[in-house]
Formats: structure tokens, C-alpha cells, sequence
């Protein structure tokens, strides 16, 4: 049996006062567009809690599977997560607040592999994609003709296909996209999402160097490859970001704790 996952009243009020909004949030679509925005430019994305997991020697699943832990670990220390655990904590936050949100997998670079967490919002007879790892800004409007967000820097494109949509994303570092195809549009579960995590120890992007972005009211910044990446519409402007500077770059601009990013030092 798949199991149940829900958000408590108590995380759900603690979580929309820490982005800044009001309960209840407005169950249409401007409602759904703030709590999407705010959480583009609060809850970074990053694999701070994975590599200190890889890196450690107690054996034990990856972090952040269960939202109340993701959100526990985002309010104490300011940290997210990569696409399975960010992506079901997003979902639950959605249904928590009344969305008919469900779970997505689809696969990252269009390879056919599950490597992907997204999230789908039925509103008003309408479908909205919400990722909370490519940030989008805003949600992606989902239909039967192409659509795309009209934006300089986060503008981006859904394609119907056979296996749901086939999505470019636009990139952080770069002014270039990623293909990303639904695996199908129907829902997923929590398990499986679960499951693509546990796999992702053996082959991921994110299991060697940080890697991390969020969004601010003008534009991107992101760290990864020891650089750091602050992309506007204005351009993309790049700097090396490697040792103590990263340390401090993630409590000073991140806001994440001292505590977790020793921790994180600490194993390497």
C-alpha cells in the first residue's frame, strides 16, 4: 500500500508565514502564482543535505523524503533539496493549502529514465506546472496547443506529446534550455518518488560538488562546477566560488545556517 502523505496544519502555517503569505491562499489562479513565486525565491534548490548524507557513514535513506522534515530543515537551517525531495515537499505544501496538486516524474535531458520530480495543479479546469527545481518563476500553463511564460530570463516552453508535454527550461548559468519530457501525465506516487531518490545514489549531477539556485526579483543565482552564476536579463555574469568563499556565499547569500554548512565542511 502506497503511503499516505500530508502536511500538518501547524507546518503549513509556519511554512506560508516564512514566505511572506497570508492563510488562507487564494485557490485560484493569481493565489496559485504567489505561493509558486515565493517559493522560487525562498526555497533554494540545492544537494547541501545529500552530500552531507552521501558523505556520512550511517547508512540510512536520503534526506528530505518527508516533507515535514524537508520543511523542518528549510525553517531551522535554509536549506531545500534536489528534485525528488523539493518537488513532493512543493506537492504537499500545494494540497495542503486546497490545490488538486499530483505528482510527476519525468525525465531530465529527454534519456526516457525517470530522473525527475515535478508537480501538476488542476485549477479551474486548467493545468499549471510548478518545479522546484528549474524555478520557473512562474507557473507553466499545461494544454493541447504549445504554450510558454513570457519572461527574459525564465521564459519557459511546454510541447504536448504523446508522453504528456516535452518542457524546455531555461538554464541559470547559460542562455540555453534543457529538454525535459513528462514520463506521463497521470500522477505518481509518493513511493515512487521515494524509489527515484534511493536510485539517484548511484548516478546524479548532484552527488559530488554543490550545486544550488534561487530566484530574487531580478533574475538567478546559481553556484555549481566551483562558480557562481548570476544570470538577469541583462546577461550572465560568472565568478569562481570554491572553498571558504562557498562556505561563506551560502550563509551570507543562501541564508543558510552556520551550523549545516560545518556540517557539510566537516565531511569533505
Amino acid at each position: 500500500m502506497a503511503s499516505i502523505v500530508e502536511l500538518s496544519p501547524q507546518t503549513r502555517a509556519r511554512v506560508l508565514d516564512r514566505l511572506g503569505l497570508e492563510e488562507p491562499v487564494a485557490l485560484d489562479p493569481q493565489g496559485l502564482a504567489e505561493l509558486y513565486q515565493r517559493w522560487c525565491r525562498r526555497v533554494p534548490f540545492d544537494n547541501v543535505r545529500k552530500l552531507i548524507a552521501l558523505r556520512g557513514e550511517d547508512g540510512g535513506p536520503l534526506p528530505g523524503m518527508d516533507p515535514e522534515d524537508f520543511f523542518g530543515m528549510w525553517l531551522a537551517h535554509g536549506v531545500g533539496g534536489t528534485c525528488w525531495p523539493s518537488n513532493s515537499a512543493l506537492w504537499a505544501l500545494c494540497r495542503a493549502c486546497g490545490f488538486d496538486a499530483r505528482l510527476v516524474a519525468a525525465s531530465m535531458a529527454d534519456t526516457g529514465v525517470a530522473s525527475h520530480g515535478t508537480t501538476i495543479v488542476r485549477l479551474e479546469g486548467s493545468e499549471w506546472l510548478l518545479d522546484s527545481s528549474m524555478l520557473t518563476d512562474r507557473p507553466v500553463p499545461l494544454a493541447d496547443i504549445e504554450t510558454a511564460t513570457d519572461h527574459p530570463v525564465f521564459g519557459t516552453t511546454a510541447t504536448p506529446v504523446a508522453e504528456g508535454w516535452l518542457l524546455a527550461f531555461p538554464l541559470p548559468f547559460a542562455e540555453a534550455t534543457m529538454p525535459c519530457r513528462t514520463i506521463d501525465p497521470g500522477a505518481v506516487t509518493h513511493d515512487l518518488c521515494v524509489e527515484r531518490y534511493e536510485v539517484s545514489r548511484e548516478v546524479s549531477p548532484f552527488n559530488h560538488q554543490v550545486s544550488t539556485r534561487r530566484n530574487d526579483d531580478a533574475g538567478v543565482v546559481s553556484y555549481g562546477g566551483g562558480k557562481r552564476y548570476r544570470r538577469t536579463p541583462v546577461g550572465i555574469e560568472e565568478s569562481d566560488l570554491v572553498g571558504a568563499a562557498l562556505a561563506t556565499a551560502l550563509v551570507d547569500e543562501l541564508g543558510m545556517s552556520e551550523e549545516i554548512v560545518t556540517r557539510l565542511a566537516l565531511r569533505g
